[in-house]
């Protein structure tokens, strides 16, 4: 494994020294700039070349922001933002540092993706070496499982979606597959109490419920998944051994279908979307606490809406009786996001991305010719 050691150079030599030597520890190879030589590229380029073609980061973080480059940000800074998304990063900030105003902001930053992260102080430079050296070690014993193959990933969340008509539609379906795909729950744990009670309260009672108390909810455990399933046929969690998550959420509510031509409002598609990606991730961190599904692929469907046109609600309520509707329409529209698997991490702080993403492209769909 390639571990790209990132942080300013200067002044900091002894620890860049002892994080490379914990990596060789393991057997792996550390990569850091003062060992790049010659290259035609600028420092920062050749750099930016070798943190892409890591496999794991260790950041290391002190007082000094460094120097401002030209995108804004300062050379550790940039490398940073360049692979949170799809790269491990272990984080290392070292014990009673007094940071620089721009450096506190970039550790504030970090420490905001921490669920992402694995993140510890350290004292000096051996405290330093034993840190990274265990660190190391904890990650590959957590992710030891097959390699992460991105189309099977793919594959998994679209099987996980519901293959036959809406009983009540119209019904968003939001499907989260995580890999590299392992066995993430025993067959005893599936069963448990303590996985039942869990799922009730969160599903019906938490902040980013997905059912509603109103509604009966039958729990049963079906093959390799347990089932919340509730009276009315559309709203549904499903939760398999390998970590893979399946929420489907009515969209009809009475009083726009009551008043006026049957719509889908965009608002409420979003709303959903956006209650399903962060229940998601309550349930992942609960049955996953140590992050091994470490990447997700997700897809949404929309099933049962028939021929109702899509609309914003300011254009549903100025027009109720009015509406243009697309004839040609599939039964269950399917998207997915471009590139199909992000990082998990993603789930919890690039939400509204997620969720804007996919209301595009469910409204594409929906809208087509």
């Amino acid at each position: 494994m390639k571990v790209f050691i990132s942080s300013l150079i200067r002044g900091l030599e002894p620890l860049r020294d002892a994080a490379a030597a914990g990596i060789r520890t393991l057997g792996h190879e550390p990569l850091r700039a003062e060992d790049f030589g010659a290259s035609p590229d600028s420092p920062q380029q050749a750099c930016m070349a070798g943190v892409r073609d890591a496999d794991a980061v260790v950041l290391i973080l002190d007082d000094r922001y460094g120097a401002v480059q030209a995108v804004g940000l300062s050379a550790t800074h940039e490398e940073y933002r360049e692979v949170r998304d799809d790269r491990p990063v272990l984080v290392f900030i070292r014990d009673g540092a007094e940071p620089e105003p721009e450096q506190a902001e970039f550790i504030r930053e970090v420490q905001g993706w921490e669920q992402g992260h694995f993140t510890a102080s350290f004292t000096g430079s051996e405290d330093l070496r034993e840190r990274v050296t265990r660190a190391l070690h904890d990650y590959v014993l957590a992710n030891e499982s097959r390699p992460l193959d991105e189309d099977e990933l793919v594959r998994a969340a679209h099987v996980l979606l519901p293959d036959g008509p809406a009983s009540r539609g119209p019904v968003l379906a939001l499907a989260i597959a995580g890999g590299p795909l392992r066995a993430a729950l025993r067959p005893a744990e599936l069963e448990g109490e303590d996985l039942r009670r869990f799922l009730l309260a969160t599903s019906l009672t938490g902040p980013n419920a997905v059912l509603t108390p109103a509604q009966g909810t039958d729990v049963a455990v079906r093959q390799d998944a347990i089932q919340l399933t509730q009276a009315d046929g559309a709203s549904a969690v499903v939760l398999n051994e390998a970590g893979h998550l399946l929420v489907t959420q009515s969209i009809r509510r009475d009083d726009d279908w009551r008043s006026g031509i049957p719509a889908l409002i965009e608002e409420d598609v979003a709303e959903r979307l956006t209650r399903a990606i962060r229940y998601a991730v309550e349930v992942l961190d609960h049955v996953d606490s140590l992050q091994r599904l470490s990447h997700v692929a997700v897809v949404a469907a929309l099933d049962g809406a028939g021929y109702a046109p899509w609309r914003t609600r300011e254009e549903h309520a100025s027009s109720p009786n009015v509406a243009t509707m697309s004839m040609g329409r599939e039964e269950q529209a399917v998207v997915g996001l471009v590139p199909p698997v992000r990082r998990r991490a993603a789930l919890a702080h690039d939400t509204h991305r997620i969720v804007e993403d996919l209301l595009v492209r469910l409204r594409r769909e929906v809208t087509q010719p």
